[in-house]
């Protein structure tokens, strides 16, 4: 990646070798690859093991490869599996997650590491492979990202940041490291490096889950933040920053951050767009995360117990977006899943939420690029993203074709998660 180090995961087991000697094919009528314009049809993707051995045309299959155990899938699009670049996955998604939150965690660690588990087979279930957490215990983070790997539970792959730092008493401190100076925050940094994080979270600005805090200033001084870059280079590793207010998204651009997450540059009188900081954050190729799919899912739906700030600033928050993307900055999709009333089953409709007129413009392939070969780019996972040989079989079957109609997303046919198949799914309530 162009700002950080390349998540290797070099710290969590690996699959079973065992694995390694699976070979199926899987053919359909429409095999998207991540990135092409347009799909192959008639075509096929082989399965050996936990990696993809080559993706073609049927017509082009040679007689070593037609005696193979074949999966037959009319009627299907075959495209990578989706990545969710931001999720919080001991949130409940309930419209009020942190008394959820605080009531598990009284309970102790394990009622936290339930949650995640459920909430990580409700992600894979819609066809999610990749999830990248952005807040949550460490102990339950790396506990289930670990156990996922090494396929003691099912789920989609984890890359998480563990415990984000916030000021004390700041946005999301009941699971956070609370800094209120650069050399905290280098601390913190250091002890999130030694325990196993995949990224550093920091909370630039305040949020609206964590009553006290303003959503609308920066929480830290520009020379914490820088502060908090530099040591995270030090050690190799990719940063990503909580901001919603213009003057925090300035400062993230400025110091060269690898992510920014909501970047609305929401200001108490509304949305203050700024051009420059947007040119910035294309040259330093600063990826932003709009994590408001599933508000504009539920504006479609109809009324939803949601931040009224939020619903009141739709149109504005949509033009924003519509402006990064034609100033040329990335986008990562994520949905914020686990905060209120954003499922983690609920992923294709708010990929397709961002689609279009009514979403922030965009194409249903730019949206699918987002959640596949883009959002693996940009959050430095070369192994996934794209279906070629070498990958990980992160795969999604659905019914229909998402690059003409997004909501072929929400019909699932086959699902596998580093080779293994993801069983249908059981009957689920997310609460």
């Amino acid at each position: 990646m162009e700002n950080g180090a390349t998540i290797t995961n070099a710290r969590v087991p690996q699959r079973r070798p065992e694995a390694t000697s699976d070979r199926r094919l899987i053919v359909a009528d429409r095999v998207w690859d991540g990135r092409a314009a347009h799909p192959l049809q008639d075509g096929f993707v082989l399965i050996e093991g936990d990696r993809i051995g080559a993706v073609g045309r049927v017509a082009e299959l040679g007689d070593s490869m037609t005696a193979l155990p074949r999966i037959d899938l009319p009627g299907t699009t075959v495209l990578p599996g989706l990545i969710n670049g931001h999720v919080h996955l001991a949130l409940s998604g309930s419209s009020r997650p942190v008394r959820d939150y605080l009531k598990d965690a009284r309970t102790g660690i394990a009622a936290l590491t339930v949650r995640a588990v459920r909430n990580l087979r409700l992600a894979v279930e819609s066809g999610v492979t990749t999830v990248r957490d952005l807040g949550i215990v460490n102990e339950v983070g790396f506990t289930v990202r670990d156990a996922v790997a090494d396929g003691r539970i099912p789920g989609p792959r984890v890359v998480t940041s563990g415990q984000p730092i916030t000021v004390t008493g700041g946005h999301c401190h009941w699971f956070a490291h609370e800094c209120d100076s650069a050399m905290d925050i280098r601390v913190a940094i250091r002890r999130q490096v030694r325990d196993g994080a995949d990224w550093i979270k920091l909370m630039l600005s305040g949020g609206n889950l964590t009553p006290g805090t303003n959503p609308l200033a920066p929480q830290f001084s520009r020379d914490e933040l820088r502060a908090c870059v530099a040591e995270s280079r030090r050690l190799r590793m990719p940063v990503a920053v909580h901001a919603y207010d213009p003057q925090s998204i300035r400062w993230a651009a400025e110091c060269d951050v690898d992510t920014v997450e909501h970047c609305l540059f929401e200001t108490p009188e509304g949305v203050g767009y700024d051009p420059a900081t947007a040119d910035l954050m294309a040259e330093n190729a600063v990826a932003f995360v709009p994590t408001v799919s599933g508000a504009l899912r539920r504006d479609r739906e109809g009324p939803a117990p949601v931040a009224k700030r939020v619903h009141d600033k739709q149109t504005s928050i949509r033009e924003v977006f519509r402006k990064l993307l034609a100033a040329g900055v990335p986008m990562v999709a994520g949905s914020d899943a686990g905060v209120p009333e954003r499922g983690f089953g609920d992923y294709p409709a708010d990929l397709a939420a961002l689609v279009g007129a009514a979403g922030i413009g965009l194409s249903p392939r730019r949206a699918l690029i987002a959640a596949t070969s883009g959002a693996a780019e940009h959050l430095g996972l070369a192994d996934t993203g794209v279906l070629e040989p070498g990958r990980r079989a992160d795969v999604l079957a659905v019914r229909g074709d998402p690059l003409r109609d997004m909501t072929a997303l929400e019909q699932p046919e086959l699902i596998m998660a580093a080779g293994v198949r993801v069983p249908p799914p059981s009957v689920h309530q997310e609460s």
